[in-house]
């Protein structure tokens, strides 16, 4: 049964007639203004059910921030614990107040094929009559979209942790909520953008794939991680022969990328912004499609750990799981179960020696932030282009223009190879921007001298000279014997 404009289209043993509002209204014994208020009655509870699948997505993607933290905590030393606890408030804050004023408007407003320039602050208000100038729908997805870039903001503080002054990590907020997510986003996420596979002249004809922002998200805070990480340089005894650096708690660490699974579905699932049509099904599948890929990634690195460094380190396990969750997060609606299981054990060794290649490096990124989200992020973009199934990709794209081009390279290699071909294009725009932004923008903190802090309040511990004394008042929590058993890096 299909709707036309004028009534329905009814399919009835083989034949089909046209059938006006008012035909069905005199069949079922309805007048026409109540055939009306029933369409209008269900119009509502379809945006009431949205509404609420948003929302309730978003709680899963915030509660993402405190697994961030929790991770974070238990990577850093006891003496920068503070320190780690005031950048992750200051993301879901600071980030909030900025993606309002601008930041918004910039990623979703309507604008051009690079960036938006319409709906700042929201421009919230009433019309004459009563109705909103916005439509309520909106704000579900302003607070389901400010979620995402928090999170792209915070993936940089634990990269950069220990060695970093809180005024440099303000100024990389106000960039990247400003200057470095929202043309990324406004790209791939709007039917204007460049890449955008809803842009009714699609890039290749298809357009990029990152459903639920491997891209966007992912590869942007990972790259300016690694970018950070270079350019403020290693904490002080980290590459240096006998001397190690303790991680502080493992067990915060394990709750830190339970709690970040378990957002993860919102982030994945809730990326479908609706349970309409086919888009019920396919949160389901990506339900199925995140746990794959999160497990078979986190059992491949226990596997490769135990094989080759002949132990069992729960904080290297941690990073695998939290390596599928990346990597399947920009095909999550695309690809069967079987390929999201190959793509998070694949997953797996790219982070793995990924974490590896900055060791030897000497490169000090304190929670593997590059690997995990950047590395993994690159593979899951090109992974989706070899497995996207053109079933699944129907459900989940099905307003697209060229819903039937999305073939993935191992089931149709000419279609496949256009959809390759826009989310590299994508991929390297995305790198190349992000790099050209973050780059410069450490290098001048780096020369005015406000990156780094000075080697006395990095040996003394942040937590005593900026935020008021250590974390832990009790002597016996913050002696060498608590932490003699704890992972070391």
């Amino acid at each position: 049964m299909a709707e036309t404009f004028d009534g329905l289209t009814l399919q009835v043993n083989g034949e089909t007639a046209d059938v006006t509002w008012k035909q069905i209204a005199d069949m079922i014994g309805y007048n026409a203004s109540e055939i009306k208020e029933l369409k209008e009655t269900g119009e509502h509870t379809k945006n009431a059910v949205n509404i609420s699948w948003m929302m309730m997505a978003t709680t899963l993607v915030f509660i993402m921030q405190a697994g961030f933290t929790m991770v974070e905590v238990g990577s850093v030393r006891i003496k920068n614990t503070k320190s780690i606890l005031v950048k992750n408030l200051l993301d879901a804050c600071v980030g909030s107040v900025m993606f309002y004023i601008y930041g918004w408007a910039f990623s979703f407003g309507k604008g051009n094929a690079f960036l938006g320039y319409n709906g700042f602050v929201l421009m919230s208000g009433f019309n004459r009559d009563g109705t909103e100038i916005v439509d309520p729908y909106q704000y579900a997805l302003w607070t389901f979209q400010y979620t995402f870039c928090a999170t792209a903001s915070t993936i940089v503080s634990g990269a950069v942790a220990e060695r970093t002054q809180l005024f440099a990590y303000l100024v990389y907020t106000f960039f990247l909520v400003t200057v470095i997510y929202p043309p990324v986003a406004h790209s791939i996420w709007t039917d204007e953008g460049w890449a955008s596979p809803y842009n009714p002249n699609p890039l290749f004809g298809i357009g990029a794939i990152d459903f639920a922002g491997g891209v966007v998200v992912h590869v942007v805070g990972g790259t300016c991680a690694l970018i950070g990480s270079i350019l403020v340089g290693p904490r002080q005894g980290r590459f240096v022969k006998n001397s190690k650096i303790v991680k502080q708690n493992a067990v915060f660490q394990v709750l830190g990328t339970l709690l970040l699974w378990f957002g993860w579905y919102g982030f994945n699932c809730g990326s479908t912004m609706g349970l309409g049509e086919n888009l019920s099904n396919s949160a389901a599948k990506i339900g199925v499609a995140t746990t794959l890929s999160a497990s078979s990634s986190g059992t491949t690195t226990i596997l490769l750990n135990f094989f080759l460094d002949r132990r069992f380190d729960p904080a290297v396990v941690c990073n695998g799981i939290l390596a599928g969750l990346v990597s399947i997060t920009g095909g999550c609606a695309v690809v069967e179960p079987y390929g999201a299981f190959i793509i998070g054990v694949i997953g797996a060794h790219v982070y793995y020696f990924g974490s590896k290649l900055l060791v030897n490096l000497k490169i000090d990124d304190v929670v593997d932030a590059s690997p995990v989200h950047l590395g993994c992020g690159i593979w899951g973009a090109i992974a989706t282009t070899f497995f996207c199934h053109p079933i699944t990709f129907r459900d989940s794209f099905s307003k697209i223009t060229n819903v039937d081009n999305g073939y993935g390279v191992f089931y149709d290699g000419a279609k496949g190879g256009k959809l390759l071909g826009a989310n590299l294009v994508f991929l390297i725009a995305a790198i190349s921007y992000v790099s050209a932004i973050a780059a410069p923008m450490f290098f001048v903190l780096k020369m005015l001298r406000l990156l780094r802090i000075n080697n006395i309040e990095e040996n003394k511990g942040q937590d005593k000279v900026m935020h008021g004394g250590v974390a832990y008042e009790n002597p016996t929590a913050n002696s060498n014997s608590s932490i003699k058993s704890v992972t070391k890096t």
